[in-house]
């Protein structure tokens, strides 16, 4: 009897690939629903400032457009309207949420059933050394809607082209 005899010489158990291809898939999803969140972001932001800029144009050659500051009718430009337009393009897509309960600061009606509401909020985590900015909920004719808050335009930039 040799040294090998006793051990069993039964086929070898083949490895199992298993785990790390439910490893991999699991990743290819989590990656793959990633990339689509923040594309989707972006492209519902640049949806966003393409129906903003058609009501924008439509009030310029309409002017039919109103602004209520404070539950107030005031007189604004368009020229401020699209300086409004400008600061909110530049700004890029923020942190989308549900619109604030109160009364808006500011209701913009564009005059082709689209309006924008602006709020005063506080903001969660400014990238800035502002703590307040301002919350974005356009409407269009159809009543899509699309809010969000950003840390990148300063309130009082909104209040200075609005007034008050």
């Amino acid at each position: 009897m040799g040294l090998y005899d006793s051990v069993d010489r039964g086929k070898p158990n083949p490895k199992r690939l298993t785990g790390p291809i439910a490893l991999c898939c699991a990743l290819f999803l989590l990656f793959g629903g990633l990339t689509y969140w923040a594309c989707h972001h972006q492209f519902r932001f640049h949806a966003f400032i393409s129906d903003l800029t058609d009501s924008t144009r439509d009030a310029r050659s309409t002017e039919t457009f109103r602004v209520t500051v404070n539950g107030s009718e005031t007189d604004v430009s368009i020229d401020d309207l699209s300086d409004l337009l400008y600061l909110i393009d530049k700004a890029g897509a923020g942190r989308t949420a549900a619109a604030p309960e109160e009364m808006p600061y500011a209701v913009i009606d564009y005059g082709d059933g689209s309006t924008l509401e602006i709020w005063k909020v506080e903001l969660a985590n400014p990238s800035n050394d502002w703590s307040e900015g301002p919350f974005f909920r356009y409407t269009d004719a159809k009543g899509k809607s699309y809010g969000y808050d950003t840390d990148q335009i300063r309130w009082e930039s909104v209040v200075r082209l609005l007034g008050e």
